[in-house]
C-alpha cells in the first residue's frame, strides 16, 4: 500500500499529515524574528497548496483554501488559485462551501478573476434556492461582497425574490445585498425600490430597520426621489423602540429635508418630545443635533424675510 492510500484511509478518522491552519499560523510565529526564513516558510507553503489543490481529496482542497486565503492577507497573489475556489464552493459539505465561499470573498474581488466571475453565477443561483436557508444566507452574503456590474445584472431579480423568504435571517440580507446591486447597476434601482420599500412594513423589526439603512443611504445621493415616503418613515419615528433604527431615521430625514424643507416643521415636536422621553445617550445626540440643525434652519429662513420686508 502506497503512503498516499495510507493518507486518504486515515484522513476520514481525523488523522492528517498535511499542514493544517493552525501549523501554518505556528510556522509563521515561529520564523516571525528572522525575515529571510519568514519569506521562505510562506514560499515553501503556497507551494505546498498547490500540490494540495492537485489532489482529489475535497477535504485536503478546502483546508489548502483556507491557507491560502489567511496567506492572501500577507499580501500575495492568490487570484491563480481562483478556480480552485470555486471548486470547493460547489461541494456538497457545508463545512467546505463556507471555506469557498470565504475565500471568494477575499480573492474574487481582484481586476483579474473577471473569468471566475463569469462562472459563478449559475452557482449562487443555485445556492440561492438551496433548501437550507443557512447556505442562502452564505450565498446572499458572498454576492453582496463580490459582485460586479455584470454580477449584478445577472442575479439582482434572484435576490429581489428572496425579499419574500420565509425566514427574516434570510429578507434582512436581501434587502441589504439588493443595496450593492443598486450602486453597481442603477438601472435596477427603477425596478426593485417598490419592492424594497416594502419591506418598510415587514413583520419582522430587522427588515425594517435594515431597510431603513438602505434608503438612507440611497437618499444621501439624491433626496428627492424618497420626500415621498416621509409618511410611512414619519409613523416608524413614532412608534419604533429600536434606538439604532431611529438615528438612522434622522438622518434620513436629515437628508430629505434638503428637497422638503416643510418637514423641519412636522419634525420638531416628535423630536422635543423623544428627547424628553429617551434615556439613551447616543439618540439624545442625534435628536440634539437634529433639533439644532432645524431650528437654525428656521432662524435663518424668519432673518431672510425680515430682509426682504
Amino acid at each position: 500500500m502506497s503512503s498516499e492510500q495510507v493518507r486518504n484511509r486515515l484522513r476520514p478518522f481525523g488523522i492528517s499529515f498535511e499542514k493544517s491552519l493552525s501549523d501554518l499560523i505556528k510556522g509563521i510565529r515561529y520564523n516571525n524574528k528572522d525575515p529571510e526564513k519568514l519569506a521562505k516558510f510562506l514560499e515553501d507553503s503556497i507551494q505546498e497548496c498547490r500540490d494540495e489543490l492537485r489532489m482529489p481529496d475535497m477535504e485536503l482542497k478546502s483546508i489548502a483554501i483556507l491557507k491560502l486565503t489567511y496567506l492572501e492577507m500577507y499580501g500575495f497573489d492568490m487570484s491563480w488559485c481562483a478556480f480552485k475556489v470555486l471548486e470547493v464552493m460547489s461541494s456538497q459539505k457545508f463545512q467546505h462551501k463556507r471555506i469557498g465561499y470565504l475565500a471568494a470573498i477575499q480573492i474574487l474581488q481582484r481586476n483579474n478573476n473577471d473569468d471566475a466571475l463569469m462562472l459563478i453565477t449559475n452557482l449562487l443561483k443555485k445556492d440561492l434556492s438551496s433548501s437550507n436557508f443557512v447556505e442562502s444566507g452564505m450565498a446572499i452574503s458572498g454576492i453582496a461582497s463580490i459582485v460586479s456590474p455584470e454580477l449584478a445584472q445577472d442575479i439582482c431579480d434572484d435576490i429581489a425574490k428572496m425579499l419574500n423568504h420565509s425566514k427574516p435571517f434570510i429578507r434582512k440580507k436581501a434587502v441589504l445585498a439588493m443595496y450593492k446591486i443598486f450602486l453597481k447597476y442603477p438601472e435596477s434601482l427603477r425596478v426593485y425600490l417598490d419592492r424594497l420599500v416594502d419591506k418598510l412594513e415587514d413583520e419582522d423589526v430587522s427588515v425594517v430597520s435594515a431597510s431603513v439603512n438602505v434608503i438612507c443611504e440611497l437618499a444621501k445621493k439624491n433626496p428627492a426621489h424618497y420626500v415621498d415616503l416621509a409618511p410611512r418613515l414619519y409613523g416608524l419615528l413614532q412608534t419604533s423602540t429600536n434606538n439604532w433604527m431611529v438615528i438612522r431615521l434622522l438622518k434620513l430625514f436629515s437628508s430629505l429635508s434638503v428637497s422638503e424643507p416643510r418637514l423641519r416643521y412636522k419634525l420638531l415636536p416628535e423630536l422635543v418630545e423623544k428627547i424628553n422621553t429617551t434615556p439613551a445617550s447616543s439618540l439624545i445626540y442625534e435628536l440634539k443635533i437634529t433639533i439644532l440643525d432645524t431650528l437654525v434652519y428656521l432662524h435663518l429662513l424668519k432673518l431672510l424675510k425680515f430682509k426682504k420686508i
